[in-house]
């Protein structure tokens, strides 16, 4: 007895909807490609297109079955030349990180740290400025409360 579950069903119907697809793009690239050959000036340069490829495809082959050792020297010096520029790269790569952690990352830090600070002793300030208000209020409830028993005593 073998039990069919959504999921299978939904992964066929998936796949063939991706194979459909795939195989209208095809068909469109095949019709698309075919219609602009109609073109007789499309035509000649793909015509003079592919044989300039053909033609610099078989010199590249030439060359290299003939001297191979100089294509391999030629190519060993290009890697050498892109080394030396890469790692030119890296070193300029490295000043930069270390001028940037420099100028810029350590700068940033250090103010961070000091308005770290300022704003920890700014906080302490108003504590103090709340104590210091409280006793003012008091000292002002005092002269008010010793004024009013004056005037009692009146």
């Amino acid at each position: 007895m073998t039990q069919t579950s959504y999921n299978d069903v939904s992964t066929t119907t998936e796949n063939e909807n991706n194979g459909k697809l795939l195989k209208g793009m095809v068909l469109g690239a095949i019709i698309g490609g075919a219609l602009t050959l109609l073109d007789s000036t499309t035509r000649n340069k793909v015509t003079t297109t592919t044989k300039n490829m053909k033609d610099s495809t078989l010199d590249m082959y030439s060359h290299v079955k003939n001297n191979p050792s100089e294509v391999k020297d030629d190519l060993q010096e290009r890697l050498k030349s892109a080394s030396s520029v890469l790692k030119e790269a890296i070193s300029d790569a490295q000043n930069l990180y270390e001028k940037v952690n420099e100028n810029i990352i350590i700068p940033v830090s250090t103010v961070k740290e000091e308005s770290s600070e300022i704003l920890s002793h700014a906080k302490e300030a108003t504590t103090d400025l709340k104590v210091i208000s409280g006793k003012v209020k008091e000292a002002g409830e005092e002269v008010i409360d010793s004024s009013n028993g004056q005037g009692a005593k009146k």
